[in-house]
């Protein structure tokens, strides 16, 4: 039984337990946010939850993209020289029905369509009812799965029947990829390729391989079939390189034919059992409010189920799940995604991570690009490590992606306690990124200053002193030098080794620190109020309240100078520097920062909603600290944005798994400890949660005025309560009083 969640107008349900939700209906306006929410993935594939009968442009591959030069009619040095840029592949989803030998055509037909995702079992299932021309109704029923073992496989099972007279039968088909979205007037999607796509090198019933002109890189598609128990069974496998296209379509054969043998039921229990491994984890509540735990739950099936396992893909701006972004990684997935998933799905986070180490040679070749001598900096857009942003000022200008990345490397290495992981990459990494400060900026009035940066926030671009930036610089250059100190006595000999290489020496570490304690926080003395950059606050106010809504977002209907020019900002910038970067920060200056920023924020990101909950929740704002919950939880969903059919928008999804922990319980990622400040909204209940730390699996659950914290598995735990210390054996817990 389910019950409506969202309103009967809006065809979402979500099941009374939480754990699937239903899209009912089958609106053509609507069917690209139902194709994205339910959507299934793996990290190295991503399929569409669409209806087979009508399916186009659903399947993606982390490694399938194109590669196309960036046209400029002024071209100057160091311009970004080609984009990477994700597009569909051969269509895995297509399906032809015949009705007594005849093919139907159903983009006449009317139909009434359930489509369940089922968070537990890691499947889609479908049932449709079409009613054909001569009155008789068409049944189809199909469940398919995308297996989270980072196969690059889809394996599904269909039915059909008809009542009345008359036979049908099901032929599933492979078809030859589409065309990605056309470049539009919306940076966020579409892409001007040089080439018209794929090109075909093999195509019959049941395999199709292409090629890229572009990249080079190649896609072989194989289909088999059996019946299997009064199912028709379609295994879909794929394969990706620049390899032969023989080799290709050997490797996805043998994908799919193992997957035919193995059967439906195999590969559903396999899903299960790896999800229920997850869940126990991750799973949440929220009493009083089950729409927000369900919803909670579908988006953290989606960030699990988008990230890159094999250590040479990362969790793109919109996962595996839509065109839009073109599947670049932007700086969201180390800020946002990365924290979540180092308690959740810790391996997973790992292997981003070492995505990020082995794309280090690009980084060095855009530092270069970009006059720096020394040093790495990591690509603001990308997926195979170069630059891929054309708009220098609103890309390459955010050197901030290099905090970014040291800060999920810190806060990974706080939560797994992988001290291996920074003799192997990490400390090189921090190191490298590091140097890129010491480059950037330069001393003035005993302080250390970097010049024309852009912060998060891009409706202000090439500032000095970004506030934002020169924190979590600062915070980058302590965690390298102090992981150079790690490593150094982990391993002397490989440290020795490394550090010749880098040609590093005490003087540059000391360098290192010296900056870190001069790097200048802009702050105003007459207004008693950090300032996000040097000249933020002397410029005139944007007037939003006299704004109509039909201009935003302004990035669409505004030049990016006009906005450059005014007091107005996208999304969360000198707030999130005080989410990441304010422990040393007061309770009262924080909220001021909240106070005169929030006014001045468009909310034009995604991204803004869940930092803006997380630090009114802590400086007591409580009702706007629930509504930016909401904003950042239900954002696709509801649609907030109106364009989420072009794909979920991972880092929100994730930023609503930190509104809950960061915000309302108070977790932060400073350090080794783990510590809450938690707290209860007065309109809930209670709330609970799970994460994993140093290999304990903690469950935190509040009820009342009271919080229980429960080591379920794994060694014993020191746990930070406010300003105090509880140990907690394992299988034990304590409760106590919620407030300090």
């Amino acid at each position: 039984m389910a019950r409506t969640l969202n309103g009967a107008e809006d065809g979402v349900l979500f099941a009374e337990d939480g754990w699937s939700l239903d899209v009912i209906g089958d609106d053509p306006a609507r069917e690209g946010w139902a194709a994205t929410i339910l959507a299934l993935s793996n990290g190295a594939i991503g399929v569409r939850g669409a209806i087979e009968e009508r399916a186009e442009a659903t399947t993606f591959l982390a490694h399938a993209y194109e590669q196309a030069p960036i046209h400029y009619h002024e071209k100057l040095k160091g311009f970004a020289a080609r984009s990477d840029s994700r597009v569909p592949v051969a269509e895995a989803l297509g399906m032809e029905v015949r009705i007594d030998g005849e093919a139907i055509d159903f983009t006449t037909l009317r139909s009434a369509t359930r489509r369940t995702l089922d968070l537990r079992a890691g499947m889609l299932r479908r049932e449709t009812r079409w009613s054909l021309p001569d009155g008789r109704l068409l049944r189809i029923r199909t469940e398919r799965i995308v297996p989270l073992d980072g196969s690059t496989l889809l394996v599904r099972r269909l039915q059909a029947e008809i009542e009345g007279a008359g036979s049908v039968t099901l032929h599933p088909r492979l078809a030859r990829a589409p065309h990605g979205a056309a470049q539009s007037d919306d940076p966020r999607i579409g892409v001007n390729l040089a080439s018209r796509g794929f090109e075909t090198e093999q195509a019959a019933e049941d395999i199709v391989v292409e090629r890229l002109p572009g990249s080079g890189i190649a896609v072989a598609a194989v289909q088999r079939t059996r019946e299997d128990a009064g199912w028709l069974l379609a295994t879909t496998g794929f394969a990706t390189g620049r390899d032969g296209s023989d080799a290709l379509a050997e490797r996805a054969a043998a994908l799919a034919d193992t997957a035919l043998a193995a059967g439906f039921e195999a590969a559903a229990a396999a899903q299960h059992a790896l999800l229920d491994g997850f869940w126990a984890a991750a799973d949440l509540a929220i009493a009083g409010e089950p729409r927000l735990a369900a919803t909670l739950r579908a988006n953290l099936f989606h960030l699990f189920a988008s990230a890159g396992r094999d250590g040479r893909s990362s969790a793109a701006a919109k996962g595996l799940t839509g065109e839009g972004y073109e599947g670049h990684y932007f700086w969201d997935t180390e800020a946002f995604m990365l924290p979540v998933l180092s308690v959740l799905a810790p391996d997973i986070a790992r292997a981003m991570l070492v995505y990020r180490a082995h794309t280090l040679d690009a980084a060095f070749a855009n530092a270069r690009a970009l006059d720096h001598r020394k040093g790495a900096l990591y690509a603001w857009r990308t997926i195979e490590g170069r630059e891929c942003s054309a708009h220098y000022p609103s890309g390459s200008a955010q050197y901030h992606i290099n905090s970014a990345i040291a800060f999920a490397i810190g806060a990974y290495v706080d939560a797994t306690g992988d001290e291996a992981f920074l003799v192997e990459h990490g400390a090189r990494m921090l190191v490298e990124t590091a140097r890129i400060w010491l480059a950037l900026g330069d001393w003035a009035d005993g302080r250390f200053h970097l010049r024309g940066v852009t912060g998060p926030d891009e409706y202000t671009a090439l500032v000095d002193d970004n506030w934002y930036t020169n924190r979590m610089a600062q915070k980058h250059l302590r965690l390298a030098a102090s992981a150079a100190a790690r490593v150094a006595a982990l391993a002397p000999e490989t440290w020795a080794g490394l550090a010749a290489d880098m040609a590093l020496d005490a003087d540059e570490l000391a360098e290192f620190g010296r900056v870190a304690d001069a790097l200048h926080l802009p702050w105003d003395a007459a207004r008693e109020l950090d300032a996000q950059d040097a000249s933020f606050l002397d410029k005139p106010r944007w007037d939003l309240a006299g704004t109509p809504a039909s201009e935003f977002p302004l990035l669409l209907h505004y030049h990016p100078m006009t906005l450059y020019r005014h007091q107005v900002s996208k999304q969360a910038d000198l707030v999130l520097a005080m989410v990441l970067g304010g422990e040393e920060v007061s309770a009262e200056r924080k909220r001021r920062v909240f106070d005169h920023y929030e006014p001045i924020t468009t909310h034009d990101s995604t991204l803004s909603a869940s930092t803006f909950a997380i630090l009114a929740s802590e400086v007591g704002h409580e009702a706007q600290a629930l509504r930016f919950f909401a904003e950042t939880s239900l954002v696709d969903i509801d649609d907030r944005h109106g364009n989420t059919g072009h794909g979920v928008h991972m880092a929100a999804l994730a930023g609503s798994w930190l509104a809950l922990v960061w915000g309302f319980a108070g977790f932060r990622p400073h350090g080794p400890a783990l510590r809450f400040r938690p707290t209860r909204p007065v309109a809930w209940q209670g709330y609970g949660f799970g994460l994993v730390w140093r290999g304990t699996l903690v469950r935190v659950e509040v009820a009342g005025d009271q919080i229980t914290y429960r080591a379920v598995s794994g060694p014993a735990i020191t746990i930070g309560h406010h300003d105090g210390e509880i140990r907690i054996a394992p299988g034990e817990s304590w409760t106590g009083a919620l407030a300090a």
